[in-house]
């Protein structure tokens, strides 16, 4: 069975996951988790909580109850997630279904090898990826990292469409386009699609014929 974590609007270390199934209930079942961060338990509080809201003294709480359940975890299924890389992915669920004994990939992995996606960008003139909200998380694990690693190592350039972008520190194979800077902030929500399709045409269309 592949669990695919991310996106999570909660902070619970899977707390709610691991009473559900209990302690039993993945016994000879093969359970591998497919992690978009590598993200470890007890940073799931700092790094997502802002971002779903929390204040500063929220994530102070949030991060003192992963850091007691890490604790619980430990001493009922004898698993320390703490050290788990992508076990804070969704809030810590993935550190929970670690802790009754899921194996822990990184989601992008599984993704790219299941469309064999290495050998898709080998063929392309350019890569197009993409995300609404692009920081120094999207490098990490995320797709659009992913994704980048493997056009670089095929040497195909790659444009990066995003949202909004909040990083300055890029690698060189990559250009970026804000389409909020680009469209203005209500066209880049309305008109998503006809945004990106702009974007897309104008760059293969350049004189260079899509290189950077």
């Amino acid at each position: 069975m592949i669990v695919g974590v991310g996106g999570s609007a909660s902070t619970d270390g899977g707390l709610g996951a691991v009473s559900a199934l209990g302690a039993r209930q993945l016994r000879g079942v093969d359970v591998v988790v497919a992690c978009d961060v590598t993200t470890r338990f007890v940073d799931a509080a700092e790094q997502f909580a802002p971002q779903k809201g929390a204040s500063p003294a929220q994530v102070a709480l949030l991060k003192r109850r992963l850091e007691r359940l890490a604790q619980v975890y430990e001493r009922d299924h004898r698993v320390d997630v703490t050290g788990l890389e992508g076990s804070g992915a969704a809030g810590g669920l993935a550190g929970g279904l670690a802790a009754l004994g899921a194996t822990l990939v990184p989601g992008f992995d599984v993704v790219a090898e299941a469309l064999q996606l290495a050998d898709r960008i080998a063929q392309a003139r350019l890569v197009v990826t993409g995300e609404g909200f692009l920081d120094e998380q999207s490098f990490r694990g995320k797709a659009v990292g992913g994704v980048t690693e493997l056009a670089r190592e095929a040497g195909v350039p790659v444009l990066v469409v995003a949202g909004d972008v909040y990083v300055d520190d890029l690698p060189d194979n990559i250009d970026v386009v804000s389409l909020v800077d680009r469209f203005g902030d209500d066209r880049a929500r309305t008109e998503v699609l006809a945004c990106v399709e702009t974007v897309v045409r104008e760059r293969l269309t350049r004189p260079e014929g899509g290189a950077r």
